[in-house]
Parts: structure tokens; C-alpha cells; sequence
């Protein structure tokens, strides 16, 4: 079976770690490079936290610097979710420091345009953090949405939010770049908050990692433990928003989806970074967007543990 070649832009925390690892050993899916944004903590520590990783797992993948604040600027800091993923973002867990490996030269913009240029077409973007890269990339080249394939994203929400009343963190963190991404004519899924805060992991997922016993597996677990320390601390719990979007490409049985027509609030006072989500084909603007409504949480949960515990088949 041809693999799919994938390209990964992260805000890397404790559940985009989790995704990025079920990319990596997932039998469908190449990992050409990793690009790095501001979000979830500030884009030092999400860089490095890409490249600690890559060389922890011993792999030889393209890691890039990214986007460190939003299209229009604004106080980075201000937009950070380092309450519930940690100071530098992989919660209590700190991997040993990348000694061999070293960031690519380009910056994450021309890594994307570069890899989907070399991948003819066929390239398909995990975008698991604000979508500042990939709207530079498109700013920077008109040629790009030929050149991808499929977008699948977390962020947005069909209906609430968890900065605002009606927004989602990636997509608040920037909506203008979110505007132009949703915009671009790339074909896309959107994994909403709506859905996502129902992908949640228990003991019994991180004890079934253990079994496994190796590094990815472990440290799922480790992140998993983490997390569930902070729900018992009155925090967020084990969710899995990021690598349901990875599931959305690789398990789809696993998530109920409708196509809509969606873009994003990015003037409104109240309504900034809102994802509006046409669920009812009241604009009678074309669906631009396939939109995850439901998902199979048992389904979901079987997928990632079975997924990550292929690590072991690398010993």
C-alpha cells in the first residue's frame, strides 16, 4: 500500500504530541516535515518540542520554525495556552534535548510550499494549531491549492467556543489566517470543539499503552497520566482533539460529517475567530468544508492505542 505523504503544522502540547505519534506509526501515512506555530505555548518551545521529539523517536524528518505571532501581529503571549499544556507545552514531561538534529533552514511557509511542490499533488496537511503558516504559504504562493490535496483541521466549532462564548482557541488565535485558509479552494475537513471534547482517553487506554513498552507508547501514557492529573485538578480532561483530526483521514468511520459552507468571523468585537458553520444551506454558498458532527467514541479510542502501540513492531 502507497503511504500518504503528510505534512504536520503544530502548536505542540501534550495532545498534538499524541497525534503527531499516531502519524508517525500509522501505516497509511509518510511524514514529510513538521512545522511549527504559536499557540498552545510560545513557538521556541513548540519548535523545539518538534524537533526533541523527532530524535527521541529517531526520526529523520524536516523540522521548521514557524509563525511566531498572528498574521496582524498582537502580544503572542496574550494567546497561549500554557494553563493546560505546561510552560514550554508537554505538561510535567521534558524529553531529552535533540543533539544531532537540526532545524531546516526554511521557515514553515516555504517548507510547505516546497514539500507540496516535490509531493506533485499529493500532499495532505494535518493542521493541528492556528493556521498562520499555511495562510503565508498561500499569501506567498498562488500556486499552493493546487498543489494540496485535503486540509484536515482542528479548530472552530459548529456551535460555542472555549476562549469566547463563539470561539474555538486555533481559530481565535488567528482568524484571519483561518479566513484565508477556509477560503483558498483547498479541499478541507474542520474537526470542531463541539466534537472533539468527546474524544476522551481513560486509564485503561494509557495501561494498554504501557503493554506495548516503547518510547511512543510510553510517553503517550506519560501525557495521558499528565492529563489525567489536571482533570482531577479541576482542569481539562484527557482530550484528544488533534488526533481526532488525524482520525478524521485515517479511521473517518469513526466521526459523522456534513458538508457545508464554512468561514470565519475575523472583524467582529464579540465574534472574532467564530467558525460559521452553514448547516442548514442558508446562504446557498457552495459547501467548502466537510464538517465533523458525531463521533464513535469507542471506535476513536481502539484506533489511537491500537495505532500508537505499532511502535512496537520497530523494535
Amino acid at each position: 500500500m502507497d503511504k500518504r505523504p503528510f505534512l504536520i503544522d503544530c502548536d505542540t502540547g501534550t495532545d498534538d504530541a499524541i497525534a503527531i505519534m499516531a502519524a508517525l506509526y500509522s501505516p497509511q501515512v509518510d511524514v514529510k516535515a513538521v512545522t511549527s506555530v504559536n499557540g498552545n505555548v510560545l513557538e521556541i518551545y513548540t519548535s523545539q518540542n518538534n524537533l526533541d521529539l523527532m530524535e527521541y523517536l529517531d526520526r529523520d524528518i524536516p523540522v521548521a520554525h514557524g509563525a511566531t505571532r498572528p498574521l496582524l501581529c498582537g502580544d503572542p503571549v496574550s494567546k497561549t495556552a500554557s494553563g493546560t499544556h505546561g510552560k514550554k507545552g508537554l505538561g510535567s514531561i521534558e524529553l531529552p534535548a535533540a543533539q544531532k538534529s537540526h532545524f531546516d533552514l526554511r521557515v514553515a511557509s516555504e517548507l510547505i510550499y516546497d514539500t507540496a511542490v516535490a509531493c506533485k499533488g499529493e500532499l495532505e496537511l494535518l493542521v493541528i494549531g492556528p493556521m498562520t503558516n499555511i495562510a503565508i504559504a498561500l499569501c506567498n504562493h498562488r500556486d499552493l491549492p493546487g498543489l494540496i490535496k485535503h486540509i484536515w483541521f482542528m479548530g472552530g466549532a459548529v456551535r460555542g467556543g472555549n476562549v469566547l462564548p463563539t470561539a474555538e482557541f486555533n481559530i481565535w488565535v488567528d482568524p484571519e489566517a483561518a479566513h484565508i485558509v477556509t477560503q483558498s479552494g483547498i479541499p478541507m475537513t474542520m474537526v470542531g470543539l463541539d466534537v472533539t471534547l468527546k474524544a476522551v482517553m481513560v486509564e485503561s487506554d494509557a495501561a494498554a499503552l504501557r503493554k506495548a513498552d516503547t518510547k511512543a507508547a510510553n510517553l503517550t501514557a506519560d501525557l495521558l497520566e499528565f492529563m489525567f492529573l489536571r482533570r482531577d485538578q479541576g482542569g481539562e480532561d484527557a482530550v484528544m482533539h488533534d488526533a481526532l483530526a488525524l482520525a478524521a483521514a485515517l479511521c473517518p468511520q469513526c466521526l459523522t460529517c456534513k458538508d457545508c459552507f464554512v468561514d470565519v468571523e475575523h472583524t467582529g468585537t464579540y465574534t472574532s475567530g467564530h467558525t460559521f458553520v452553514d448547516l442548514r444551506g442558508k446562504t446557498g454558498k457552495a459547501p467548502n468544508v466537510s464538517v465533523a458532527l458525531d463521533i464513535d467514541v469507542p471506535m476513536f479510542r481502539n484506533w489511537l492505542v491500537e495505532t500508537i502501540s505499532r511502535s512496537a513492531l520497530e523494535k
